[in-house]
């Protein structure tokens, strides 16, 4: 079970609309040279999600003891990991690592667990004594290095080496709450709970090292008693940092920190928290006087963290007051209710369009506008906070935030961002199902009729919006279906035509024949989409949008194969060419490279066509017994009377045919 978001965000990001492993992820081109290159003499390597693991053969892992974390920052973790391994593979002392950059990237996403932040290589020693040795040459060669802070662990010196007690093998047992959990195992041999949390701390029997003294000592230090707050609550926590309501120690004022910790939370643009800090800190100064925004009172720095002091808001985030109030979920709502509703919530999105009138009028524009970003005060006015992603009209590098269902469509005006934004509020307040959008922006009408008819709005009322942009752009996540024209078996190929007499072009064909559209072009009527970016992903193991070839370099088709036109019940992560494999290929599939029997990402099949119900956790097509041959099968329990085969890859006759 996941007990959180944040846990839930690891399976997430193999696959945009599926729950799956993250080893799924599709990270080939990012892979680190130990976890793809050959694996060095007397050593072995396995995969654990997204870790390469590496074991010397002489040596077991010990259940539990004093392990090493090492931290690094994208552009320099190739040569910390070449610096640990060489330690590592010299003393035959095992390790572990994240295997590609965009593993890195992700576990340090400003969504992740803040007891994992900064964790990308792990040593596993065998006893103290080495503890010791291998901690202090790593502290010695990595010196200085920037890189995140790993808040479950002490710091060794002054570089990205860490260290905490836990288990290096999995163990396990059951919380106060009944919930299972990593375990350690105390001196009786009872197992307890491994307590991963966002702070140094070590195990009640455990005495510690004492060489490790003035590492505690140091990290003691870092308190600064001329901060001029006091913390009373934390309101929030994140991988960036937290937020807290605090007070001030000689006026007894009321605010709130906001906290950012150097090098993690990163976001899609690669900036992280204490960058996106100062930035909103600029932007509320830049902001003064604006009703609705609130005031800034500086930013201090506090041992390596950064934080931003702002006026205390009172009020609900407008996320539960909708949550409180919208009766479309009540069994017993009159229309009176209904039209209350939506009399407050139009009150509240009129409140907003003058907020973000007057924010444009001091030329910025907000950038991240959705209900648990607004502030309705007790009086019925609104008010926003987190201005990370504000920025002057005229700024085209600051990306815009992406909450899901409430981002702007690619390429929108910075005013139309915010307009977006607010159309999106308007519709989440009356029918919550915003985020649809992101896999299907041509339900907006749909949805926003809905909403109209149950709460017996004029229609138009909140298009009305002026200059809202509607969702316009093909689905981001999802490959649209075929339609008439779109290269399907049997029909002509789906054409890109000129929005000027500028001629046409093909969407499907041989190899090299494909082309992405020229700026100014549109798709010839409802065809493959609007854009070749949408339907070919730019890495091999996805799919191109059913029935057009795709149309970037990486996603050419690969030497020995040739093209074939898709049909519909393809699963869409599907290797996006046609095989010329041992058995063949089913005419009108998109099948990967190489024989039958091996399983692909999300349950597919090389070499063989798949039935229309092709979905992740199905796999093994099989063709090796008679009792087996040509099924798909749940790959758990495979056909009635047969087994799997040696290695995992089919399934076989539980006994010898007849």
């Amino acid at each position: 079970m996941m007990r959180d978001p944040q846990t839930t965000q690891f399976y997430c990001v193999a696959d945009d609309l599926w729950f799956d492993t993250p080893a799924r992820m599709a990270d080939e081109d990012s892979r680190f040279g130990p976890a793809a290159g050959p694996v060095a003499e007397g050593w072995r390597r396995s995969g654990q999600g997204l870790w390469s693991v590496h074991l010397p053969e002489d040596r077991t892992l010990p259940e539990q003891g004093w392990k090493i974390h090492v931290s690094a920052l994208p552009g320099d973790a190739e040569d910390t990991l070449s610096v640990v391994a060489r330690v590592c593979l010299r003393d035959h002392v095992p390790f572990k690592f994240l295997r590609s950059r965009a593993a890195l990237a992700f576990a340090n996403d400003k969504y992740m667990p803040r007891s994992g932040s900064g964790k990308f290589i792990t040593v596993y020693p065998a006893h103290e004594a080495e503890f010791e040795a291998v901690a202090t040459e790593l502290a010695d060669r990595l010196a200085g290095r920037d890189a995140p802070y790993v808040l479950s662990d002490l710091r060794i010196g002054a570089g990205p080496v860490f260290a905490r007690y836990g288990a290096f093998v999995d163990l396990w047992c059951r919380d106060d709450s009944g919930a299972e959990v990593p375990a350690l195992r105390d001196p009786s041999g009872r197992l307890v709970p491994d307590e991963r949390d966002a702070v140094f701390r070590t195990p009640r029997w455990l005495p510690l090292p004492g060489w490790l003294g003035p590492h505690l000592a140091a990290r003691a230090a870092a308190h600064d008693p001329s901060f001029p707050y006091t913390v009373r609550r934390a309101l929030h926590f994140s991988n960036a940092g937290g937020i807290y309501l605090a007070e001030h120690k000689s006026t007894g004022e009321t605010v709130v920190l906001r906290e950012a910790r150097p090098h993690s939370g990163l976001d899609a643009a690669g900036a992280d928290a204490v960058r996106r800090l100062r930035r909103e800190h600029a932007a509320l100064e830049r902001l003064a006087g604006v009703p609705g925004v609130p005031r800034v009172y500086g930013i201090h720095q506090v041992w390596e963290h950064v934080f931003l002091v702002e006026e205390h808001i009172e009020g609900e985030r407008l996320l539960e007051a909708v949550i409180a109030r919208n009766p479309v979920v009540w069994t017993n709502a009159s229309a009176e209710d209904m039209a209350g509703y939506a009399r407050w919530a139009g009150t509240v999105v009129d409140g907003l369009e003058r907020l973000l009138a007057r924010i444009h009028a001091r030329g910025m524009r907000f950038g991240d506008l959705h209900p648990g970003n607004v502030i309705v005060r007790p009086d019925g006015s609104v008010a926003l906070v987190d201005f990370e992603y504000a920025a002057d009209l005229a700024d085209r590098s600051t990306p815009w935030a992406g909450a899901p269902g409430f981002s702007a469509p690619p390429g929108a005006d910075p005013v139309d961002v915010d307009r977006y934004g607010l159309w999106s509020t308007w519709l989440m307040m009356l029918l919550p199902l915003t985020e649809m959008l992101d896999h299907d922006p041509s339900r907006a009408e749909l949805l926003t009729s809905v909403a109209e008819h149950l709460f017996g709005l004029p229609r138009g009322r909140r298009r009305g919006a002026p200059g809202t942009p509607r969702p316009s752009v093909p689905p981001r996540r999802r490959a649209p279906p075929p339609a008439a024209g779109c290269g399907s078996a049997g029909r002509r190929p789906s054409r890109w035509q000129a929005a000027g007499p500028a001629g046409r072009w093909q969407a499907a064909g041989p190899p090299g024949a494909a082309r992405s559209a020229p700026r100014g072009c549109r798709a010839h009527g409802r065809s493959c989409g609007t854009a070749w970016s949408r339907g070919c992903t730019r890495a091999p193991g996805r799919a191109a949008t059913t029935g057009c070839s795709p149309a970037t370099p990486r996603c050419s088709a690969p030497a020995g194969t040739r093209w074939r036109t898709a049909r519909r019940g393809c699963c869409w992560r599907w290797t996006p060419w046609a095989s010329r494999s041992r058995r063949g290929t089913a005419t009108g599939w998109w099948t990967p490279r190489g024989g039958p029997g091996r399983i692909r990402r999300a349950g597919c099949s090389t070499g063989c066509s798949a039935p229309r119900w092709c979905w992740p956790g199905w796999a093994a097509w099989t063709t090796v017994s008679p009792c087996c041959g040509g099924r798909w099968t749940d790959r758990r329990r495979g056909p009635a009377g047969c087994t799997r085969a040696p290695r995992g890859s089919a399934w076989r006759c539980a006994t010898s045919p007849s």
